[in-house]
């Protein structure tokens, strides 16, 4: 079958790869999405195991529409008594871009109308529609002159992992946090920090991430598990082996912040977590901070959209000047939807991602921390 998983902008390359390490196949990137191939297992398992989808989508058919009649057409040609049955409510969504429909919810209309016709027409009854939640969801996705179909597996949004308890001001989106540790190139032993960690996203998706926790581990209930063809046994294999996965962490875990609040959250929400013992917390104002060893840095600082910042130029220019004196021999990376506030950092960056946070252009930025300059770095190292 074909897969079809979406993502946030800026972390394709990643689910791609996350795709490949559970087995699929005729892996595609597209924009926020990876078309692949696999089996009902390897879809159960892209739902319990991804880490940076959104949604995964199983494709039923592709169409040419002209008109706006050919898209009730066209849905009227799927036998959709094969994933619809008398007792099942339904829901559609979609995305439309091009000039053939501007008014969503006629086409969402026209689209439900075509479905529920064909099945009172051939098969006597008439699904209900449910849209807060529906036990089949469909997607429909009309770009120019194409239109695209298909089932939603997951649900609900795969970011809502269901750890979290309390959210302290504008906490990450965990999709978003997992990618990027996941882009930052954490090698799971060098000790993990976040400096201004908040209700602590980044540390709760390392720690998921380290103890091979499955990221689906908390859902309730996936969108799959109401089809009519549910192959329930698969899916309690897919289960057990990933709690049987699950393992100790064999690195440290670090987290604070200024705020007190901050921390309780953190506790709050890393309790459904196995070994959340393991992690450290306390509350401290970062410029208080510092690293006596090396240390795989990271942290979302505010930058003056939903948490204000007094003067946020000197606030960008002290992190970097304590960065560069007190973590030396770490790496740091910064995530931030600031991009002019980045320019008093005052370091250089050796890598830049750039994402999409909330409707906000963001960028993780890395910088390599080391004692004088670049250059007496690298005789140094040529030298031993």
């Amino acid at each position: 079958m074909k897969i079809i998983a979406t993502t946030l902008q800026g972390l394709e390359p990643v689910l791609a790869q996350e795709l490949e390490d559970l087995f699929l196949s005729n892996i595609k990137i597209g924009l926020r999405a990876v078309e692949c191939e696999g089996n009902w297992s390897q879809l159960y398992k892209c739902n319990y195991q991804l880490r940076t989808a959104i949604r995964v989508l199983m494709h039923l058919d592709e169409f040419e529409i002209l008109e706006q009649k050919d898209l009730y057409d066209a849905l009227r040609t799927i036998d959709w008594s094969k994933y619809i049955k008398a007792k099942n409510t339904i829901a559609i969504k979609g995305s439309f871009s091009g000039e053939l429909f501007h008014n969503t919810h006629y086409a969402l209309l026209l689209a439900k109308d075509a479905i529920v016709d064909q099945l009172r027409e051939d098969k006597g009854f008439r699904p209900s529609v449910n849209i807060k939640n529906p036990d089949i969801l469909i997607n429909l996705r009309i770009t120019g002159n194409k239109l695209s179909l298909a089932l939603d597996t997951s649900g609900q949004s795969l970011h809502l992992r269901n750890y979290r308890y309390r959210s302290y001001k504008a906490p990450l989106n965990e999709v978003l946090a997992a990618g990027l540790i996941k882009l930052s190139g954490w090698d799971l032993k060098t000790p993990f920090r976040d400096v201004m960690c908040g209700s602590g996203t980044f540390i709760t998706e390392a720690l998921m991430l380290a103890a091979n926790i499955p990221s689906g581990q908390f859902v309730y209930r996936f969108g799959f598990e109401k089809w009519p063809e549910f192959h329930k046994e698969i899916w309690l294999k897919i289960k057990a082996s990933g709690t049987e996965a699950i393992h100790e962490p064999e690195v440290e875990i670090i987290g604070s912040d200024i705020n007190p609040y901050a921390v309780r959250d953190v506790k709050k929400n890393l309790q459904k977590l196995k070994f959340n013992k393991s992690v450290r917390l306390f509350e401290k104002d970062f410029f208080e901070t510092s690293a006596d060893r090396s240390m795989h840095l990271i942290t979302n600082p505010p930058y003056d959209v939903r948490i204000e910042v007094e003067n946020i130029l000197d606030f960008y220019k002290h992190i970097g000047d304590h960065l560069k004196s007190q973590y030396q021999g770490s790496e740091a990376w910064i995530f931030t939807g600031s991009l002019d506030a980045m320019k008093s950092f005052g370091l250089h960056a050796s890598k830049k991602y750039t994402l999409d946070n909330g409707g906000i252009e963001s960028k993780l930025y890395k910088f390599e921390l080391y004692k004088g300059s670049k250059k007496s770095k690298y005789k140094s190292t040529e030298e031993e």
